[in-house]
């Protein structure tokens, strides 16, 4: 215990005394140079100012010039001296955690006051990115036919079937404004935003510096929109026709729609000392059948009880020049009903389900000189989850349509009795930071971190499954019967110097991590009798769970080969701990009968190495392409170790236990090809390829479980994962004019994934392939004005093919299975309209 406190102690000291880095990227540096145009030499003493901003600097005797902590956006930027003419660049783009370089040149004033104005053109080939990372610009997000951050992030070179490079979806952390929402029970996105808050957004997905942790696959990074000088509103209201969703029911009426609302308004309280933004959209009803929620699909009931409410709200007061304070909060709010194609004639049997999340979080900057700053953030996370089944154990069994014999036909539908599934689910995260950037020299800026972050974790589960027996005669159970609460606790310390040089950039990172997870576990974890009849676990005796440790090296370096190309190369240690469920479930050993999952407080955090090697070359001023080769080695992953207690009582069912355990290996490599035409001409756009082989020995925290209840024989070996997706290609284009009118192409083709072909006992995981999935989605926009309000008209056009796109079959090829579930089938052709005003 006192070796703990001296832990604690230890880190405490560090996180005060550490030399730390601003918000995880949140911000960007400008920098550049200022020269004479006539003969190109330096001019020292020269300012720059970034417009409607209090940020500027003086160049140096070499002319240059370097502004840190400039929020992410684009900004007017103008260079002055006395006797040259001033310099004024417009469209000059800041992006998260990159340094964005300018040039200006100042000729000797002719005319007094005379001013040059210039449109900046940013170089395509962004040469201190090390690692693999793709920006996505406000405009793209509201011109390509998507409706969520998730679609946009599902467009990304080597993103495949939802997963990031071959993994999991729960190893992708999402940042808002720096801090993660992501649930750390079940790992699911804890909340959503609107489009319009969305300011910046960068999908990094692989090879992300040291000041990120928690993640092994990606880190999605979104900065919301501060208010600025000036009064800025919109308003949009769209409608997607769903009439040819996929419907259990037959007909429908045709004119069903789904509507979505969306605005937001920001501006100045106090002259440029206090500004607000605040963003809000409404789904009503968010019932689609078809639909990604919370990073996973769902099919959920087409009523008007279900819908979707997201706010986004900041505050940002400078009482002082070189002091900043931001106050931020989010708001969601989801209610729906997920439907289960075997209940389809007992839809009353089926329950309602709600979410609530919200997040509030304070953030102080203060600039102690042109060069250092320091940043100072709590936040407070709060998600809650229901679901409103039956809760007693007692309840009357579910019925199932009988079959000719007057026998309960299993395959068929359910006909009476309630959804067995009762949880009531909340987690409060406590966050905080204390960071510092410093730009050491010109070459060199240091960042450190740490953050501590304190878990209120409550769970309480009542869930009865009844599993397809493969040869008994009678039903089995899986029980997931679990009450706990406990206060985990976590922190986090890095170093890491960005070198910045003409002939190399290099990224250099180390991090440590610690995660108490506050429990006891057994002091002997199971013993099996020797007729293997009997399973034991000592309970009497506990010892608590060890504090986990880890170190992960982290470098990135880009060696420019011309002014137009570049190779770079990263290498890397990431960890994850596992979600708490698996640490947690069932931890005071409530083994009911059937089978029970028991978590595991002493699981360890999963281990990936992972290595890239890239390379870019600039085309002319506007096309860029990008070459990436991968690979990921990722140990100590969760799967399911189960016991099972053959009872031979034809008046019991089959029972047994099942314990989450480090056990599973994944190996992931592959190669992208991305392409891409400089946004804003008349024409631009990207495409890119991804070949990529998922293997490993588990796609699920439940693999070797659920392949055991389906009477196969659990393989060690290496097999295609559920989302060995080997060729992945996106194509989007957009025609425009600005300020008037636009087009926009998406078209996508996925190569098949892997499913379950029925072949005996000795049946190997994934050994079929379904279809292939195509999707090609239009989008036609219109703008008016009218003085300073603008008004726009858009339509949509979304599987315009109307392609028959398979998601999942069963054990013999058959798509929906027996009972033809319209799941398997993906969304037919629709169309959404859309209108909105800008001022």
């Amino acid at each position: 215990m006192k070796a703990q406190m001296g832990i604690y102690m230890l880190t405490g000291l560090l996180l005060l005394s550490a030399t730390i880095d601003s918000y995880p990227g949140t911000s960007g540096t400008l920098a550049g140079y200022v020269l004479d145009e006539k003969n190109g030499a330096p001019l020292p003493g020269a300012n720059v100012m970034i417009q409607n901003t209090k940020l500027g600097a003086a160049t140096d005797a070499k002319g240059f010039f370097i502004i840190i902590n400039v929020p992410p956006g684009i900004f007017t930027v103008e260079a002055r001296m006395i006797g040259y003419s001033t310099v004024i660049q417009h469209n000059v783009k800041v992006l998260v955690d990159l340094r964005t370089t300018i040039r200006f040149n100042l000729s000797e004033e002719a005319i007094q006051g005379q001013e040059v104005v210039i449109t900046a053109e940013r170089p395509m080939l962004q040469k201190d990115v090390t690692a693999t990372a793709h920006f996505v610009a406000p405009e793209e997000l509201e011109f390509i036919p998507v409706t969520t951050i998730q679609e946009v992030v599902d467009l990304q070179p080597g993103v495949a079937a939802g997963h990031i490079r071959g993994g999991r979806k729960t190893e992708v952390m999402y940042l808002v404004d720096g801090i993660p929402i992501q649930e750390v029970i079940e790992g699911e996105i804890g909340s959503d935003l609107p489009n319009s808050a969305v300011v910046d957004l960068t999908v990094q997905t692989g090879g992300f510096n040291a000041e990120y942790g928690n993640a092994m696959s990606g880190v999605v990074n979104i900065i919301t929109q501060e208010g600025q000088e000036t009064f800025k509103s919109r308003a949009e209201i769209s409608a997607l026709n769903i009439s040819t969703e996929p419907n259990p029911f037959g007909d429908r009426d045709p004119d069903f729609l789904d509507w979505i609302y969306e605005a937001n308004v920001g501006g100045p309280i106090l002259g440029n000392q206090i500004s607000y933004f605040l963003s809000a959209n409404a789904k009503m009803p968010d019932s689609r059948w078809k639909r990604e929620q919370f990073g996973k699909r769902q099919l959920v009931f087409n009523d008007y009880e279900s819908y979707n409410y997201n706010i986004v709200g900041k505050l940002s007061m400078r009482p002082w020049h070189n002091f900043k304070i931001n106050l931020s909060g989010l708001l969601s709010m989801w209610k729906w009903r997920e439907y289960d194609h075997k209940w389809k004639q007992n839809l009353l049997g089926l329950v309602p389900r709600d979410k609530r999340s919200y997040r509030f979080s304070l953030t102080m900057t203060h600039t102690l000189s042109k060069r250092v700053f320091y940043t100072i953030a709590i936040s407070q996370y709060n998600v809650m989850k229901s679901i409103y089944g039956k809760s007693s154990r007692d309840q009357e069994p579910i019925k199932y349509e009988v079959d000719e014999d007057g026998n309960p036909n299993y395959l068929g539908y359910i006909i009476y009795g309630d959804y067995p599934w009762w949880m009531d689910h909340q987690e409060i995260h406590t966050i905080g930071k204390i960071d510092l950037v410093s730009q050491l020299t010109n070459h060199h800026q240091i960042k450190s971190g740490g953050e501590f972050v304190y878990y209120d974790l409550y769970k309480k589960n009542v869930y009865r499954r009844e599993l397809i027996p493969y040869g008994a005669g009678f039903p089995r159970y899986y029980s997931y019967d679990t009450d706990y609460r406990y206060f985990p606790r976590r922190g986090a310390l890095y170093l890491q110097d960005k070198i910045e040089y003409e002939g190399m950039v290099a990224n250099i990172g180390y991090r440590y991590d610690f995660f108490d997870p506050m429990a006891l576990r057994p002091a002997v974890e199971k013993r099996v009798l020797d007729q293997t009849d009997e399973w034991i676990i000592a309970d009497k005796e506990k010892v608590t769970a060890t504090v986990k440790h880890q170190f992960s090296p982290r470098i990135g370096l880009g060696l420019p080969v011309t002014n137009t190309s570049e190779f770079r190369i990263n290498y890397g240690y990431f960890f994850q701990m596992p979600l708490f469920d698996y640490l947690y479930t069932n931890a005071n050993l409530n083994i009911a009968q059937g089978f029970s999952p028991l978590g595991d407080p002493d699981l360890k955090p999963a281990k990936t190495v992972a290595y890239e090697v890239g390379y870019k070359h600039q085309f002319g001023k506007n096309y860029l392409l990008d070459v990436t080769i991968f690979n990921k080695d990722v140990t100590n992953l969760v799967d399911s170790n189960t016991y099972i207690n053959q009872s031979r009582g034809e008046d019991m069912p089959i029972s047994g236990i099942t314990r989450y355990v480090n056990m599973a290996y994944v190996n992931v490599k592959g190669a992208e090809i991305f392409v891409k035409k400089r946004y804003g001409d008349l024409i631009s756009g990207k495409a890119s390829y991804t070949f990529m082989t998922a293997k490993g020995t588990g796609s699920s925290a439940t693999e070797q479980f659920d392949w055991l209840i389906q009477g196969y024989k659990v393989t060690v070996d290496e097999y295609y994962l559920s989302w060995d997706q080997r060729h992945t290609l996106v194509l989007n284009l957009d025609i425009r004019q600005a300020g008037d009118w636009g087009v926009n192409l998406l078209w996508r083709w996925n190569s098949p994934l892997p499913y379950t072909e029925e072949k005996g006992y000795l049946t190997t995981p994934n050994n079929g392939r379904m279809t292939a999935t195509t999707y090609f989605d239009l989008r036609i926009d219109k703008e008016f004005k009218f003085g300073p309000l603008h008004s726009f008209l858009y339509f949509e056009g979304l599987n315009l093919t109307d392609a028959r796109n398979v998601l999942w079959v069963d054990a013999i090829g058959q798509a929906g299975g027996v009972l033809e579930d319209p799941g398997a089938w993906d969304s037919g052709r629709r169309f959404r309209f859309g209108a909105g005003l800008r001022l």
